[in-house]
């Protein structure tokens, strides 16, 4: 989980209203902390104001080229093999 803006949480819970975002400090102490889980849509959404996500997203798209990348390669060997 990372730590999100009350701003990010809203816009989170207005782009998945069945997302429940974390809130700590439940008592009238003015020190609610706000977090969201690091799934690939919430980071999407709010990776433009928040670093975290910014590099969780980053990753998400270096591995998923990394992936494309391995499938493209394992095509050729098995059309040369094959061929």
């Amino acid at each position: 989980m990372i730590p999100v803006t009350k701003e990010e949480a809203r816009i989170l819970r207005e782009l998945y209203p069945e997302y429940k975002v974390t809130r700590t400090m439940m008592q009238d102490s003015k020190r609610h902390h706000y977090y969201a889980t690091e799934s690939e849509g919430n980071m999407r959404a709010i990776a433009s104001t928040n670093h975290l996500a910014a590099e969780i997203v980053a990753r998400i798209d270096r591995e998923r080229e990394i992936r494309r990348k391995r499938i493209i390669q394992q095509r050729g060997k098995h059309n040369v093999n094959g061929g």
